[in-house]
């Protein structure tokens, strides 16, 4: 039986033998995190590098506050180096939508209308946090209306495109919920997986690939990214599942390298993969509750670019004596 076979299994029969029915259903429906459905903070990767350009979509489909049909949405744009880039408020009215770009970002009223400086972040790269809060009629900004977070409120979608060599890719925002006691935003518990998996065509048949980076921590109310570097052995497993062992990847602040070429690339010019496969990453040490790694992968071929979120591998306790 294959490993992630043992795993449901062994989760399955101690819910049935306990009559704990809800660790299996916690498995197979994560309520930790999501693609799809309404969160309180989203995290998406931005690029407006040279020859780069980003677009962020952000929605309310369903949420609103007190007795407003609106949310306050706190955007935070951070750098490379986790410095926080730009710090902006938009307002979202029941069933609204907003596109930024980083190169044109500022605070959004109730009715569209922008307010305040505009911010240019031209240059600049990293990841962007939106977190959903209750507001007032006015729409006001959190840290004026009590900063109560908003659960199941806001979904999100990234575009990233190379304008030079012609492709772009995009994906679904990272969706986070709440703590039991609805006071902060909370990771999915990293201590559970065994590794990230990030899943990638030919190396040498794509013609551009970015891997996007971070390691995620928990504050006292929201996540953001840590400048504290975790530790992952790298290897990738090819379409004959023949490990190629990779240099180990350090992740703090956001990062962005290509899967081959170049000195930053996962896979060195000294390394030959010539098939797809899953490039694995095993936390070394493993991560704690309030630790996680956020990953993107895109790739092109010629024109057409795809990209997907980084995957896990739960842990067995049976054989790695990990807790779930």
């Amino acid at each position: 039986m294959k490993r992630e076979g043992r795993i449901l299994s062994t989760l399955v029969a101690a819910g049935l033998f306990l009559g704990l029915t809800s660790t299996a259903h916690a498995i197979l429906f994560d309520d930790q995190s999501s693609l799809t459905q309404p969160a309180t903070e989203l995290v998406m990767p931005f690029d407006a590098s040279d020859n780069k350009s980003s677009f962020l979509l952000v929605s309310n489909p369903d949420a609103v506050s007190f007795d407003a049909a609106q949310v306050s949405t706190h955007w935070i744009f951070w750098g490379t180096n986790c410095r926080e880039l730009a710090d902006v408020s938009i307002c979202l009215t029941l069933n609204d939508t907003i596109v930024v770009d980083p190169r044109n970002i500022t605070s959004v009223g109730p009715d569209n209308e922008p307010l305040g400086p505009t911010v240019n972040l031209d240059g600049e790269k990293g990841i962007v946090t939106v977190t959903a809060y209750e507001t007032d009629q006015d729409c006001h900004p959190f840290n004026r209306t009590g900063s109560f977070l908003k659960e199941s409120a806001i979904v999100g979608t990234f575009t990233m495109a190379d304008t030079e060599a012609g492709y772009s890719f995009g994906n679904d925002a990272f969706g986070l919920f709440l703590n039991d006691a609805g006071t902060a935003v909370r990771l999915p518990d990293g201590s559970d997986v065994d590794r990230f998996v990030l899943q990638g065509l030919n190396p040498e048949s794509v013609d551009a690939s970015l891997v996007v980076l971070t390691h995620l921590v928990e504050t006292s109310t929201i996540v953001t990214p840590s400048s504290s570097n975790s530790r992952f052995f790298a290897s990738f497993y090819d379409n004959l599942e023949v490990n190629t062992s990779l240099p180990d990847v350090q992740v703090g602040c956001p990062v962005f390298r290509p899967i081959v070429g170049g000195t930053t690339a996962l896979i060195p010019d000294f390394v030959t993969v010539a098939s797809s496969g899953v490039l694995s990453l095993v936390p070394t040490p493993g991560l704690d509750d309030s630790n996680y790694l956020f990953g993107i992968i895109g790739q092109a071929v010629g024109t057409f670019g795809a990209s997907s979120r980084v995957k896990v591998d739960l842990c067995d306790p049976l054989i790695s004596g990990c807790t779930i």
